[in-house]
């Protein structure tokens, strides 16, 4: 038989090679982009806080910390599975999906948990703001950093690495994931109780900080009426709580960015297995969309980091040209 046609029958005997439909092509660009801004933004925003002189030491660390775990959203979690959509299966190998399964659940917890020392931050120096520089120095917000990424780091490599390891799927398509189903359930458990406990945390300790605010605004008001009466123009300034309103305002943003796909990881058998695939495309999408909000909230809210940017973009402009 002649080659050429046995060639031919094999290339028509073969299976055709599937195709990316154009939701996940279209959602596949849109994460991509996402991607982008992530590994653009947040690095910009360490180099203006650094330079930002109007902000105090100990609160750029916490700041910093959730600047680089929204970074870690992009190399850790979004590239791999960027990696994993376009391809339709897993192509890295066994022990990088294992090592993923540790990975990609790490910045989103480190995010949540620098949010909660940034409020705590924030309480500290709106509650006891005459005792903050002793309470809360630059060596001690450096080391509750360490711990706090040390011990989501043990809790994620003998959570996700050692009892719920992730392994590449026998039949296809061949994704990375947990190798039993069976846990899922305790997975999403975890992550849920987590997420619950800091926003808890975060919201009792701003609503008192606003109760401390309140009082000291009444207390503020009463002075300014004994002053008046006295004859004595100068008034005791009032707390601002505007740093620990950003505070909350990020992590609003959080709750409502993460909530969709945590609600729907909760209910994947009874949305099903192909409509579960459709919305998982957009809530993921939702989700690391967060990641690049922040400095964007970051910069409409902070008047000093709008300041060193603007300092640092008219210093490249004026090296550039």
């Amino acid at each position: 038989m002649n080659p050429q046609s046995v060639n031919l029958t094999e290339s028509l005997n073969e299976e055709p090679t599937p195709q990316l439909a154009p939701l996940e092509v279209t959602f596949g660009v849109l994460t991509a982009l996402t991607f982008v801004l992530i590994l653009t933004l947040n690095p910009i925003c360490l180099v203006v806080l650094h330079r930002a002189s109007g902000i105090q030491e100990t609160t750029k660390v916490f700041m910093a910390s959730l600047t680089v775990s929204d970074i870690c959203v992009g190399l850790l979690w979004l590239l791999p599975q960027l990696t994993q959509d376009f391809n339709g299966e897993w192509v890295l190998g066994s022990f990088l999906c294992t090592a993923w399964g540790v990975s990609f659940p790490l910045p989103a917890g480190l995010g949540v948990l620098s949010l909660v020392l940034l409020t705590m931050d924030r309480f500290v120096a709106i509650v006891y703001s005459l005792r903050y520089p002793t309470l809360m120095t630059l060596k001690k917000a450096k080391i509750t950093v360490a711990i706090t990424w040390s011990l989501a780091l043990a809790f994620c490599i003998i959570v996700f690495g050692i009892l719920l390891p992730s392994a590449i799927s026998p039949v296809e398509p061949r994704n990375c994931g947990l190798k039993s189903s069976d846990y899922t359930g305790f997975f999403d458990g975890i992550i849920v109780v987590i997420f619950a406990i800091s926003l808890i945390t975060i919201f009792i300790l701003y609503m008192y900080i606003l109760k401390v605010a309140r009082q000291q605004a009444r207390r503020i008001a009463a002075q300014n009426q004994i002053n008046v009466d006295r004859g004595d123009r100068r008034a005791p300034q009032r707390v601002s709580t505007k740093s620990a309103t950003t505070v909350f305002i990020i992590t609003m943003t959080v709750c409502i960015c993460w909530t969709p796909a945590i609600l729907l990881s909760a209910t994947k058998t009874i949305v099903g297995e192909l409509r579960f695939f459709k919305f998982h495309l957009i809530t993921n999408l939702i989700f690391i969309t967060n990641s690049w909000l922040n400095v964007v909230i970051y910069y409409l809210r902070n008047r000093e980091l709008r300041k060193a940017l603007h300092e640092l973009l008219a210093s490249c402009f004026r090296q550039q040209f």
